[in-house]
């Protein structure tokens, strides 16, 4: 009976000792995917108002505190490459507008699992010094920020990338 009990206590203990298991820096190291943008808003769920659906993107961090990511929504529309670099303007600024890229450093704080990320550069030049914080979990090779803005919850949720 000693045995038992003590063969349940250590299942329980490990048991309960997943459950808890907290995202660390070392988690998020790595090459991303992006698998969804979901936001929720007062109404429900609704389309991304920046990405819409269908997006797809790509997100690195590595060991030294550089982040790199790179987001675009999905109908993009067609813009045939230039030679030389194009002078983006009328219907073809919206190829703009479905791009997103940014880098810089990133720290996270283990207590709030909140990664934050400092921009360097970005594809609007305004953003270059930007900060964004957003709470961060992992769970197996998933990885789900969410962020709380002007009333309405935006989740990003990540696939790790095999190597």
């Amino acid at each position: 009976m000693k045995y038992l009990l003590a063969v349940i206590g250590l299942v329980v203990t490990a048991l309960c000792s997943a459950d808890d298991k907290r995202t660390t820096q070392q988690d998020l190291i790595g090459a991303w995917r992006l698998v969804a943008i979901d936001v929720q808003g007062p109404n429900g769920r609704e389309p991304d108002p920046f990405y819409g659906n269908g997006s797809r993107g790509l997100l690195i961090y590595d060991a030294s505190g550089w982040f790199s990511v790179q987001i675009e929504g999905a109908n993009r529309p067609p813009l045939k490459v230039p030679e030389l670099r194009p002078t983006v303007t009328g219907s073809d600024s919206k190829v703009l507008h479905t791009y997103y890229a940014y880098f810089g450093t990133w720290s996270f704080d283990p207590a709030t699992s909140t990664v934050t990320h400092h921009a360097k550069g970005a594809l609007y030049p305004s953003e270059d010094a930007a900060i964004y914080p957003q709470r961060v979990v992992v769970v197996g090779r998933r990885m789900t920020f969410s962020r709380a803005q002007n009333g309405k919850t935006q989740t990003k949720v990540w696939e790790r990338v095999s190597g």
